[in-house]
């Protein structure tokens, strides 16, 4: 029996081991993880993440048959002047069903009672979300969710094998440079995103990727790195080496036109607040499920 629980928890002590993080050039970075509390090793859950709309992601847990046995939606969002990230857990609705009609073998996937508003979390500090205990197992599930919210002249990890580094990116799309908007910041992971308005997104990664849609289209060189994509050529100049180790390196490519981020969180971060037009960004993460659009199962 799946039974729900409730409770909030905000400090600066450590949090559950991260499943999931990601950091955007406007400074944020958001780690999740998941506590499981002391299962008896009967039954085994896994975590899926998937992008619900811009600015929300769904956390799926499934058992050992790949049945969901819970899932809700989580939105991110910067407060008013961009200092602190507001999160609010909220039940799935019918647009998920949608999207997973046999998630639980045809049956509706338990999820929250009602959406929950969390207060202000700011730099350094954590909050954990009760979500669900299995009883008579011993999991008694708790995501937490980790913010740093960084000077946007701060850098990131440097770039590693595998990994990419992107620092005050400079674009040109067919050799027409872009405004550069609030992208000064430093972004680094396996796989990065650029976000052009009007265009939609580009998913990067260096290696080959497992998901359909990836194409080998571009390649890159030192500061620099290039795609073709429907005979658009897009350039992207960082302040500093891209990739570590090698110098060089090819690139896969999956674009969604459909990408929009929604909310502010993606904006640039001011004490005046973000800014109301729409801007391209930089975002980099080591699990492509930010910003894939989920699939039906």
């Amino acid at each position: 029996m799946v039974r729900l629980f409730c409770f909030l928890l905000a400090a600066a002590a450590a949090w559950a081991q991260a499943d999931a993080s990601i950091v955007l050039s406007n400074g944020v970075e958001l780690k999740i993880g998941t506590n499981f509390g002391q299962p008896t090793g009967q039954q085994t859950i896994k975590v899926e993440m998937a992008r619900a709309s811009g600015d929300s992601f769904y956390r799926i847990f499934r058992d050992q048959n790949n049945l969901a046995v819970f899932a809700y939606e989580l939105q991110i969002q910067l407060s008013g002047n961009g200092d602190a990230v507001v999160l609010t857990a909220k039940p799935t609705e019918t647009e998920f069903a949608a999207r997973y009609p046999n998630a639980d073998g045809g049956k509706p996937v338990p999820t929250l009672m009602e959406n929950r508003v969390f207060p202000p979390l700011d730099s350094g500090r954590h909050t954990e979300i009760g979500l669900f205990e299995l009883e008579g197992v011993g999991l008694r599930v708790i995501d937490t969710v980790d913010a740093t919210l960084r000077p946007i002249a701060a850098g990131a990890p440097e770039a590693a094998p595998g990994r990419m580094r992107l620092v005050a990116l400079k674009l040109t799309v067919n050799g027409m440079p872009l405004k550069a908007g609030g992208t000064g910041g430093a972004v680094s992971g396996k796989y990065a995103l650029i976000y052009i308005p009007g265009r939609g997104a580009y998913i990067l990664s260096t290696e080959p990727v497992s998901a359909p849609g990836f194409v080998k289209v571009g390649a890159v060189d030192g500061n620099k790195l290039q795609f073709t994509w429907n005979n658009d050529t897009i350039e992207a100049q960082s302040s500093e080496p891209i990739l570590g180790g090698a110098a060089t390196g090819e690139l896969w490519v999956f674009f969604d036109p459909s990408y929009r981020p929604e909310g502010n969180w993606t904006k640039q971060r001011s004490p005046e607040g973000p800014p109301k037009e729409d801007e391209f960004f930089a975002a980099a993460s080591d699990s492509v499920n930010w910003w894939l659009a989920p699939q039906p199962k």
